[in-house]
């Protein structure tokens, strides 16, 4: 089964900040494998989102927060048997316009995703 790997959230947020969020692209690309294979389903193919995040400079991430941020919070969620709290993709879509609010965008859907990956790691062991 495969196992998967938490992030540090300081390390994410860090690394986006000091590249100047070209981290987020890798970060993006990652993710975007992480879930398509928790789920067992590609949404969107993880390089074609690193590609569209760069040539559209920026404007596909937002719709990659929305999207994913709904598959994390509410279907991730759910296969794991744990409650979203009220969290909103469209607020960590909607952040990103605000300066610096993709750090908290990131971090934000990285937290869920290691709560998820911890008791996902829990279960299998």
């Amino acid at each position: 089964m495969t196992k998967f790997q938490k992030k540090s959230l300081l390390n994410v947020s860090l690394l986006s900040l000091v590249t100047c969020g070209i981290y987020m692209i890798y970060w993006i690309y990652t993710t975007s494998k992480d879930v398509n294979s928790y789920m067992e389903e590609e949404y969107f193919n993880p390089s074609l989102s690193a590609v569209l995040s760069l040539a559209t400079c920026g404007l596909f991430t937002v719709y990659w927060f929305y999207k994913y941020g709904t598959i994390v919070f509410n279907d991730m969620s759910k296969k794991a048997n744990l409650d979203s709290y009220g969290e909103s993709a469209l607020v960590l879509a909607i952040l990103l316009f605000v300066p610096f609010g993709y750090i908290y965008s990131i971090v934000a859907l990285q937290s869920k995703l290691n709560i998820i990956y911890d008791n996902y790691n829990n279960e299998e062991e």
